[in-house]
């Protein structure tokens, strides 16, 4: 990941000698202001350079602790300074929730001024507590599930008009929302183009359009996982904020089973052959008019097997800005 502050962490962990009386650190890959180290207790922390017009609370959570304003011994490059910084530290040994805090802290810093207020550093910190608030939840969908609709945003000419129409929510209907078109992504690990679909979900309304997403994606020894299609995108993208947004759905939506997100790999080269698009009109479906109306929560496989795709139909997807961000 471009600018990944995990990656200076994992560097200052490998020197044989701490310093004492004096913390060792490194600059921040974009910024000379701020620094990264490692606590006493091998925890990773960050020493953020700040305004200092107003003084803010410092924080002590389970996970975070945040110290304003702190007079810092700090050793950079054999020289030891005593600068005045805010502490940001995270109190666990896991990997995978340091490289999440490092790389989206890193991030969060890319979007404030050079040197931010305490009230502004404040308020993005608060934030990044609400990020791994969300890791003690259950998943909002499966891993596979989460795979392929990142493997369509990899393969999109424009990820980022993607990013901020992905949705999370479980009340959401489509994946994919504009405002205006839809895109559901479907995945399977059977032999045959077979997907479940609420009856909702084939009868869009008549002022958009839709698209399903397919894909057979399989469970490998080695490929690709969620990181690695992370990082993927986010060279991809040169938006700070939409990068961010991708962090946090990606954790947002995998919840407690965040650790899984570096460990499960899927055959990309088969996920990426076998990616179709199909409009909603060529897909045999039930119509929402034939279900009596006490009916709800209706349910049903369909087999897109010789459903012709949009390339297939030579459909022109110029008229819709989501659509058109596929590149298909």
């Amino acid at each position: 990941m471009e600018n990944s502050g995990f990656k200076v962490f994992l560097e200052i962990q490998k020197r044989d000698n701490p310093v004492q009386d004096y913390i060792s650190v490194e600059s921040i890959p974009f910024s000379s202001d701020h620094k990264i180290g490692i606590s006493s207790d091998g925890y990773p922390l960050f020493f953020v350079k700040c305004n200092n017009d107003s003084k803010s609370i410092d924080i002590n959570l389970e996970l975070i602790s945040v110290l304003f304003s702190q007079e810092c011994n700090i050793r950079e490059n054999e020289n030891d300074l005593i600068e005045v910084f805010t502490i940001v530290l995270l109190k666990t040994f896991n990997r995978d929730l340091q490289q999440y805090f490092t790389d989206v802290f890193s991030i969060i810093l890319q979007q404030l001024e050079k040197i931010p207020s305490e009230r502004d550093l404040y308020r993005e910190i608060r934030k990044v507590i609400d990020l791994f608030s969300s890791i003690n939840k259950p998943p909002l969908k499966s891993i596979q599930g989460l795979w392929a609709e990142l493997l369509v945003i990899e393969k999109a000419n424009n990820p980022e008009y993607l990013i901020n129409s992905w949705h999370i929510s479980p009340l959401d209907k489509y994946d994919f929302n504009d405002g205006k078109d839809k895109l559901e992504v479907k995945s399977t690990t059977k032999s045959k183009r077979i997907h479940s679909f609420s009856i909702e979900q084939l009868n869009n309304n008549p002022g958009s359009d839709l698209l399903i997403a397919s894909a057979f994606v399989i469970e490998t020894g080695s490929g690709k996982s969620i990181l690695n299609l992370r990082d993927i995108i986010v060279s991809k993208i040169s938006n700070i904020k939409v990068q961010l947004r991708l962090n946090e759905i990606i954790y947002k939506t995998m919840g407690i089973d965040y650790e899984k997100l570096g460990d499960i790999f899927f055959d990309y080269q088969q996920a990426s052959d076998s990616l179709s698009f199909y409009k909603v009109k060529d897909i045999p479906r039930i119509h929402i008019e034939a279900i009596p109306s006490q009916i709800s929560n209706v349910t049903f496989n369909c087999d897109l097997t010789n459903v012709p795709d949009v390339l297939e139909k030579m459909y022109d997807l110029k008229d819709s800005l989501l659509f058109e961000s596929l590149g298909i």
